[in-house]
């Protein structure tokens, strides 16, 4: 009957003080069972799922094209410089894509491209298809959206960008 009544009562008590052929534990207070030890070592953080991805900003420049994370220009035709974006304003930057605005400018060219203008044109950007190289991960493609006028020679609504080198 002394379990029953253990059970009843909801009392923190272990079997062998509450079991039968234990008459000392009648009217005697029980020792509360001790709990698990708990361990006090820390788990580090998890690592991110991606390392931060970068793009070749300038590769106009000698070697080694180094990665950049929100650049604030991107050269495009890097044999001449004669196409990319500037003045950008990041909105995102993912392991995966960043998105921002700024504006693309192009070489016009008139009456030749060492005398001729530069042209500005407002534009949407986005960077995608991450690819891994030695140097980290690299945004490989860039993307215009034209928020107002093209540029008078045909431009392309997306470029295929510099993989960085060492």
């Amino acid at each position: 009957m002394m379990p029953a009544a253990c059970a009843l009562l909801g009392l923190s008590l272990t079997m062998a003080g509450c079991g039968a052929g234990n008459a000392s534990s009648l009217g005697s207070p029980q020792a509360t069972p001790k709990a698990a030890p708990v361990s006090t070592t820390t788990t580090p953080p998890p690592p991110a799922p991606f390392p931060v991805t970068g793009v070749v900003a300038d590769c106009t420049s000698a070697l080694p094209y180094r990665l950049s994370q929100r650049p604030h220009a991107i050269a495009l035709a890097c044999a001449d410089n004669g196409w990319g974006v500037e003045d950008m304003t990041w909105t995102s930057w993912t392991a995966s894509v960043a998105t921002g605005h700024g504006m693309f400018w192009d070489k016009l060219c008139e009456p030749s491209c060492a005398a001729g203008k530069i042209g500005t044109y407002p534009v949407a950007v986005t960077l995608s298809a991450a690819k891994t190289s030695p140097r980290g991960r690299w945004f490989s493609l860039l993307t215009v959206t034209w928020e107002a006028a093209k540029p008078p020679r045909p431009a392309p609504d997306s470029f295929r960008l510099t993989p960085p080198r060492t």
